[in-house]
């Protein structure tokens, strides 16, 4: 496995699917940097490779720009007082730097290609600008945390975001209501895939301090980080919590990335304003690379045609304008940059970890799949 050989020996044998791909040597690394190499011209470097697809055999309409899943980050940002009403934190400690940082990710160009949402926990109930008020408690039912305060916003946004988390301005809610936030705000994501099973979406948590308020007479709904945790755990095979602490002692939070399958939260220090924004930006940053997908879907071929799986050409044209074959293998291992899902049956093409991340590296880039086809046969009973 893992040599380049297809499932049934012929096909994409030997070097990958596309013959000898990016220059014949696959993925290389050179100072830190990845470089696909190569070209395009019909299969890497090769005129006709063996097992690939052949110049001019290309099924012109089952070719199509392939794209990488859609993106959705669901953005859960905490407003309690702590975060800074001036009587329970400091704002230009968190909130300040905190909003700074999130309004740059949401604007920022690179972030082209990702739709982001922003749900709030509590609830903006305190319209004064006044401190968190005790006698305005938290929503404690999770159904309050369904409907985000931003909908769904394809990025960069200068403007739809920085607005809405203006209106919040100070942050005084009493309490941290984290389970029934974490629990609505997992349904609103999950109502997203309803929506479109290709997207690839993530719950993003923005929080500086444990679960407060919010107790109940049922130990499984109460307040706190193992029923967060949990509830985390229950959706983590396809939608992944991600935890951003801001400040010292929240070591706790890694129980909900653990559970969230994310393995640890980001703790972002408060000891310098503009080092807690560049560190929550770094945080959010390396997020969007882990939630963006690598995997794309195989063309639909013509009427009366099937596509030849044994025959196909995965190519990345890069901002540059070079355009590069990728290797194909049964496994992500030596040269090997995609592969099929499934070697008899492929509904889609998976890139290797360093192909991804050489591709979500470059905006700008595009990925394409090409197949030849043959005519289908049909059988008459």
């Amino acid at each position: 496995m893992g040599d380049g050989t297809a499932a049934n020996g012929s096909g994409a044998n030997g070097s990958g699917a596309n013959g000898s791909g990016a220059n014949g040597s696959g993925a290389s690394n050179a100072g830190g940097s990845f470089n696909l190499g190569g070209s395009m011209a019909s299969g890497g470097m090769d005129p006709a490779p063996e097992g690939g697809q052949p110049a001019g055999e290309t099924c012109a309409s089952a070719t199509e720009q392939a794209e990488l899943a859609p993106v959705y980050l669901v953005f859960l940002l905490d407003e309690s007082g702590s975060m800074g009403d001036g009587k329970y934190g400091d704002r230009k400690q968190k909130w300040d730097p905190v909003t700074s940082a999130l309004n740059a990710f949401f604007a920022d160009p690179a972030s082209a290609g990702i739709t982001a949402s922003l749900s709030l926990f509590p609830l903006n109930q305190n319209k004064t600008q006044s401190a968190a008020d005790s006698n305005m408690g938290p929503a404690c039912d999770a159904s309050a945390y369904v409907t985000p305060e931003v909908v769904p916003t394809a990025l960069p946004d200068t403007t739809t975001f920085k607005d809405a988390i203006a209106k919040l301005d100070p942050p005084n809610e009493y309490g941290t209501p984290t389970f029934p936030a974490i629990v609505g705000t997992i349904q609103y994501a999950e109502s997203l895939l309803q929506e479109d099973s290709s997207r690839k979406v993530a719950v993003v948590m923005v929080t500086d301090g444990e679960p407060t308020e919010c107790t109940s007479k049922d130990a499984s709904k109460t307040n706190n980080i193992k029923n967060t945790a949990a509830a985390a755990a229950a959706v983590a095979d396809h939608l992944p919590t991600y935890v951003i602490g801001v400040g010292a002692e929240l070591a706790s939070l890694k129980a909900i990335a653990e559970g969230g399958g994310t393995e640890d939260a980001f703790i972002v220090s408060l000891d310098d304003p503009e080092q807690t924004r560049t560190d929550l930006l770094d945080a959010i940053n390396l997020i969007r690379g882990k939630a963006i997908s690598c995997e794309l879907a195989i063309p639909a071929p013509p009427a009366g045609k099937k596509l030849d799986p044994n025959k196909v050409n995965v190519h990345f044209e890069g901002a540059a304008g070079t355009d590069v074959s990728l290797v194909y293998g049964t496994e992500c291992t030596g040269k090997t940059q995609w592969r099929y899902d499934d070697e008899t049956t492929p509904s889609k093409i998976l890139l290797c970890e360093e192909t991804c991340q050489a591709v979500k590296a470059d905006p700008k880039g595009a990925l394409g799949v090409e197949f030849a086809c043959q005519d289908r046969v049909v059988v008459v009973q």
